[in-house]
């Protein structure tokens, strides 16, 4: 075959997730007790390749992984992955840098500010431990969202009980829908409503525990799948709002 002399500019393909390494975790532990800018730097190629890197492959996998899932959620680096530096402008703290790794996965067709989807979220837990957690749901919807979700409950709350009841939901999500609620329900529902429970909440989350063993391994993107599909039923009714 005859050189042309033309070099393509062609992407190298995306590596397979294989599971978050341990130092991953040390990282984040080691961050946890210093964190400060110079600290970070002296470690900053450990946090681009086993924390940042892997990161990155989990979306690439987790985007693969919904359309055959018939999940309608959005994976992509710039939507799921968050920044590690912490906005200190209106904090009293003023430690720069994330202890905690977030990576969210949006209902598809949701605007930012009426937001709904899924999210994975870790941090260091003790010297050699982490906590882990996937959950979903919408937090603390913009104010135009949350009256629309609470005039869906309150037409609909007894639809709204049977996703909760389901006994796939309760088993990953054992906790149910919770949220930050007021002390009275709102105006123009009584206080005696059958979801009255429900309608002071100012979020709408559930979530549930995943262990350390899931983050090491390759099969973390099936993992989180099978817990998604779980979800979706009660994700599709917020989204629908």
């Amino acid at each position: 075959m005859k050189k042309t002399g033309i070099v393509l500019d062609v992407p190298p393909p995306q590596m397979p997730f294989e599971g978050f390494p341990e130092a991953a975790f040390t990282f984040l532990a080691g961050l946890k007790k210093n964190n400060n800018k110079a600290w970070f730097e002296a470690h900053r190629a450990t946090y681009e390749d086993d924390l940042r890197e892997p990161s990155k492959r989990l979306v690439s996998a987790m985007g693969a992984a919904f359309p055959e899932a018939k999940l309608p959620l959005v994976s992509d680096v710039k939507r799921s992955l968050f920044r590690i530096n912490r906005d200190i402008r209106f904090s009293k703290d003023k430690s720069p840098y994330k202890t905690h790794i977030g990576i969210v996965f949006p209902m598809q067709g949701m605007k930012e500010d009426e937001w709904s989807g899924m999210y994975l979220g870790f941090e260091p837990a003790g010297r050699n431990d982490v906590k882990a957690y996937i959950g979903g749901g919408a937090y603390m919807p913009s104010s135009p969202f949350l009256k629309r979700i609470r005039k869906k409950i309150d037409k609909e709350y007894k639809v709204f009980g049977k996703l909760l009841a389901d006994k796939n939901f309760k088993k990953e999500f054992p906790e149910g829908i919770t949220g930050e609620s007021l002390k009275r329900i709102p105006q123009g529902y009584d206080e005696d409503h059958p979801a009255a429970t429900w309608l002071k909440l100012k979020s709408y989350t559930f979530g549930g525990d995943i262990t350390k063993k899931d983050l090491l391994s390759p099969n973390l993107p099936n993992i989180l799948v099978k817990k998604m599909k779980v979800a979706l039923p009660v994700m599709n009714f917020l989204a629908e709002a």
